[in-house]
């Protein structure tokens, strides 16, 4: 579930009072798109947020969330996904599997209870320069939280960057006066500037987060490893540099791809 698309889709529904309906995957045998407990939201419009298969589903879904809105009896519903001459609606899906689905009505006079949105994960970046870019956007597709930190006032104003997207003005040596770092999951650490690097290198050693990534070869993080007298302690076992997955590909893109699936396996491990 992206929690954050679906924490702005309820929000905007919650400002003009809107019922919504609380689609859930109740069981699931064999293969399928979705496991048990991923949720949608559908509003009245037939408006979805979320996906609990391929696509496939969610017009289905839609209509019987009407019915739910309108009636207010919530509806349990199991799709078999079987291929072969079951095929669902002839799209023939070939998942192999079954699903149960629950949908009920949720509103605004009982804060549209039982929904519980987990938080998205928290990450910083370090740097604004053109190359953070596609890996910020990434990271807000995904749903994730992300706040940039940079010095350089003319880089965060970059209109590429997500509205969304938190911003910090501060020079390296004093991010922790401006920001809680205690707060964040994953850092990335990727301003091109050396001395800028080891100050902020300086500053996560001190806290906890589960995943930093450091931008360049890996000569250059025993090179800043070296000039902070840290050759492990504080960072070790956390310090991905160079940061991303080997997925190959060239160019600010694909190394945003590896790093937020870097970042992704070290938060999720499976």
């Amino acid at each position: 579930m992206n929690s954050l698309k679906m924490q702005r889709f309820l929000e905007q529904r919650q400002a003009r009072k809107e019922p919504l309906v609380l689609v859930s995957v109740a069981a699931t045998s064999g293969s399928t798109y979705s496991k048990t407990g991923d949720t949608m939201l559908i509003d009245q419009h037939g408006v979805g947020c979320g996906m609990l298969s391929g696509g496939c589903l969610e017009s289905d879904l839609a209509v019987r969330a009407r019915v739910v809105l309108e009636s207010g009896e919530p509806q349990t519903v199991t799709y078999e996904l079987a291929s072969g001459d079951d095929d669902v609606w002839g799209l023939g899906i070939g998942c192999d599997g079954s699903m149960t689905i629950e949908l009920q009505r949720i509103t605004f006079d009982n804060h549209y209870a039982p929904l519980h949105i987990p938080p998205p994960p928290q990450i910083l970046v370090l740097g604004a320069g053109l190359d953070v870019v596609p890996l910020v956007r990434l990271c807000d597709e995904l749903g994730w939280q992300c706040t940039l930190a940079d010095h350089r006032p003319a880089y965060l104003e970059n209109p590429q960057f997500p509205a969304e997207c938190r911003k910090h003005c501060q020079q390296p040596g004093q991010l922790a006066s401006e920001v809680e770092l205690a707060g964040f999951d994953a850092a990335i650490v990727m301003s091109h500037h050396l001395a800028s690097d080891r100050a902020y290198l300086s500053e996560l050693a001190k806290t906890d987060i589960a995943y930093i990534g450091l931008l360049g070869p890996a000569a250059r993080k025993e090179k800043l490893l070296a000039d902070l007298d840290l050759p492990g302690a504080g960072l070790e076992n956390r310090l991905f540099g160079p940061a991303g997955l080997d997925l190959g590909g060239r160019g600010p893109e694909a190394i945003a791809l590896s790093i937020v699936a870097q970042v992704q396996d070290v938060l999720n491990p499976v």
